[in-house]
């Protein structure tokens, strides 16, 4: 947003009392007619004098004003009604800002002081979320998302056989028998999963004991999910570790990291899709916005070659190739 303020409406206004000799005929700014006779001019344009009105209140200007988008306004008008506020602190908002997913605006500053939401990336206040409520694990969970965390194992189970029939539908069949899962906190979940990351949600591991001669086998599937998720950041993450298993189920344990990665990114997103609250298409978007290395620039390439090939194509290559497809 780039306003500005004009301090001096006699520095910077001229009226003039008699027409210009000039051969351009001027024309008013405010109604487009001729004008003949006095006028005022500013910025190059030219008014006549009851039309250099506050586009807001449309009353005459007298003194100082703000000019916005090729428009003029009173100074308290602008103020009051249009200059953008600060959906934290409700403060006029001047140079650069921070815009989130919801349509709320913020001053930069706040970045690096207010809580945000782990889940929903809403800055938390008692006025833009209700509050909200702090994990013991450091994670901030706003008062919108909040409602609808899950903690109770019975739940969970019943969102993955959801995931799971969702992923047949677009070919990627799970089977996920013996499926343990475990609710642990940021830094279980790190010393899991051997990475130190505030980004992690989730985590499989997934291990096969074979009896003499290859006979048989004892499969242990482990999933650890982070607590107190709420409901679609949690069936976006089941469907990322669902898609795991299902390479692990077709021997995929040494694909490329990105390929591997961006596949259960894209897993998830075609799961979010079957769902239409905004809390699905803010996954969705987050998806499609990571700038990960793997996760994101995985994701994106994924789409790409499924899309442009089919689901059927880029399932077939992810069962039977470690790398990438030529192209993509």
């Amino acid at each position: 947003m780039v306003t500005r303020t004009l301090t001096s409406i006699l520095a910077l206004l001229l009226l003039l009392q008699t027409p210009a000799l000039s051969d351009v005929e001027k024309m008013c700014a405010r109604c487009g007619d001729v004008i003949d006779g006095a006028h005022f001019r500013t910025d190059g344009k030219y008014y006549h004098p009851e039309h250099f009105a506050c586009f807001y209140c449309n009353r005459p200007i007298k003194g100082r004003y703000t000019e916005h988008k090729q428009h003029n306004y009173h100074n308290d008008c602008f103020t009051e009604q249009i200059a953008l506020r600060c959906s934290l602190c409700n403060g006029v908002i001047e140079g650069e800002y921070l815009h989130d997913f919801w349509g709320n605006s913020y001053h930069r500053h706040h970045d690096s002081v207010a809580p945000s939401c782990d889940s929903c990336s809403r800055f938390i206040s008692p006025e833009l979320t209700g509050g909200g409520v702090r994990y013991d694990d450091g994670r901030y969970i706003c008062a919108i998302c909040h409602p609808n965390s899950i903690t109770d194992i019975d739940d969970i189970l019943v969102i993955v056989r959801e995931v799971a029939l969702h992923m047949k539908s677009f070919g990627m069949d799970v089977d996920y028998k013996g499926l343990q899962v475990h609710l642990v906190g940021r830094e279980q979940m790190q010393d899991v999963a051997k990475e130190h990351s505030n980004s992690l949600r989730g985590f499989t591991d997934y291990t096969e004991d074979w009896r003499l001669f290859g006979k048989a086998r004892n499969r242990k599937l482990n999933v650890y999910l982070l607590y107190g998720m709420p409901r679609m950041e949690l069936i976006s993450t089941i469907a990322h570790e669902l898609a795991h298993i299902w390479q692990f189920n077709h021997g995929r344990f040494d694909n490329d990291q990105a390929l591997c990665e961006g596949s259960c990114n894209y897993a998830a997103f075609l799961v979010l899709r079957n769902y239409s609250d905004e809390e699905s298409k803010f996954f969705q978007s987050n998806l499609a916005t990571d700038n990960d290395r793997v996760y994101g620039d995985g994701f994106r390439r994924v789409k790409k070659f499924a899309e442009a090939e089919g689901s059927g194509t880029w399932l077939k290559h992810l069962r039977k190739k470690s790398n990438w497809p030529a192209g993509y």
